[in-house]
């Protein structure tokens, strides 16, 4: 027995290939002109390839997101009937891998030609710059029969990616309607893909810039800052050891003034003088003290509170410490960790009123060490939002850190600053 196959192509009418002619009358008498049909395009009525293919470079060039263009492209090729599934990979030069630029496509097309890409066949299809028909199915598969269309993308004469499309075709010649047109579509379409991404890479591009120079602007802040405080110790140091002197020369050219007023002063100008040299320490930066190495916060803390501690008492404010035990050590520099609590401190402190007390917290929690500062009393945000140059010193620490920072006020249960920093960072400076 033998099975015929039906035709399904559609013909266009015999009469429809005919000229259409029309009447025209003239004194000379009556001619027959051939008619001008507006809304006639090709043989069988439908659309011509050239203004199909123009249409579909206006609706392209209309999109902007990524996915729109994808989406125009495969309801496109579907139109063929030749072609289902068709999707394009970029391959990733630095990985060597690919990824499809459809969000929505289906896995088992993804799978196929990642598998592929491992076993050298799309490498092969790329080394000889022409499309190739795969199998695509097996014979424990529903899809047995169907084999897949791939089409290398070369951009540049680089090679970017391909095409793949399933079909039923085994052979497919290079100069048939249907690959010349899907080919120019594909070609119509990354074209405006490569536009798309290379826009969206500089965009990236300039917000990093962006961002570098706000960043570089805030360390030659700090680094001015850095300056003025070296040069007011070094103001202050003087008239300190003036003070020294003359508590010397008081007790031994007047014997009869109390010694312990004496030795009262001197221990004070001493406790100026450890604070000084700690801040000598704290603003001194070498190559050496900017190296990232794993630091303990408890221990930072512990040494923050030694150097605001004679603040405190002058204000007769009393400072706790509550800190979490055997906490990881962060990747940062004590100098940074040091400045970000003092500039933290010195955004609340000046704004609260005398007394009160400060509890300092440390604590570990979902991969990241988080430290809080309680002030008992309340302030006004607003005022500490009008301190332009010291919160942009704290942000610019904080991002060196890819860490967050909160600050908040009430007057039922005092002001609290909150810094959050990650145990994994990306940057290392």
């Amino acid at each position: 027995m033998r099975v015929i196959k039906e035709n399904n192509q559609e013909f266009h009418s015999f009469t429809l290939s005919l000229k259409q002619l029309e009447r025209s009358s003239s004194q000379n008498g009556t001619v027959f002109v051939e008619k001008n049909d507006d809304n006639f395009s090709d043989l069988n009525g439908k659309e011509s390839s050239l203004s199909r293919i123009l249409n579909f470079t206006k609706r392209i060039n209309s999109h902007t997101n990524l996915q729109d263009i994808i989406s125009d492209f495969k309801n496109e090729v579907k139109t063929l009937t030749f072609f289902s599934e068709p999707e394009i990979f970029l391959i990733n030069e630095k990985t060597s891998n690919c990824f499809p630029l459809n969000t929505n496509c289906k896995e088992n097309i993804s799978s196929f030609v990642r598998r592929n890409l491992s076993a050298g066949v799309i490498d092969w299809i790329a080394e000889t710059g022409s499309y190739k028909i795969i199998p695509y199915g097996n014979y424990n598969s529903l899809s047995f029969g169907l084999n897949c269309l791939i089409v290398p993308i070369f951009n540049s004469g680089k090679f970017r990616g391909v095409l793949s499309t399933i079909t039923s075709f085994t052979e497919l010649d290079k100069n048939s309607f249907e690959l010349q047109l899907l080919t120019t579509l594909l070609n119509i379409t990354f074209s405006k893909i490569q536009y798309e991404l290379t826009k969206n890479e500089l965009n990236s591009v300039y917000s990093e810039l962006q961002s570098v120079q706000s960043k570089l602007e805030n360390d030659y802040k700090l680094a001015a800052l850095g300056e003025l405080a070296y040069r007011s110790i070094e103001e202050i140091s003087s008239p300190i050891q003036v003070i020294l002197s003359y508590a010397d020369l008081l007790k031994r050219e007047y014997p009869e003034i109390d010694e312990e007023m004496t030795d009262l002063i001197k221990k004070k100008v001493y406790d100026i003088k450890s604070i000084l040299e700690r801040l000598v320490k704290f603003i001194t930066t070498d190559d050496k003290a900017k190296k990232v190495v794993p630091c303990s916060v408890n221990e930072v803390i512990v040494e923050f509170r030694k150097l605001i501690e004679p603040a405190l008492n002058a204000e007769n404010c009393e400072c706790v410490l509550d800190l979490e035990e055997n906490m990881p050590s962060i990747l940062s520099n004590k100098n940074y960790l040091n400045q970000i609590f003092i500039n933290g401190f010195s955004l609340i402190n000046p704004l609260t009123e005398p007394g009160g007390g400060v509890i300092i917290q440390s604590r570990y929690s979902k991969q990241r060490i988080v430290v809080k500062m309680l002030f008992t009393k309340s302030v006004d945000l607003n005022k500490i939002n009008e301190q332009d140059v010291g919160l942009n010193i704290l942000k610019s620490l904080m991002d060196k850190h890819e860490g967050e920072f909160l600050i908040d006020s009430d007057e039922a249960t005092g002001s609290t600053l909150v810094f959050s920093f990650p145990l994994i960072r990306k940057v290392r400076e």
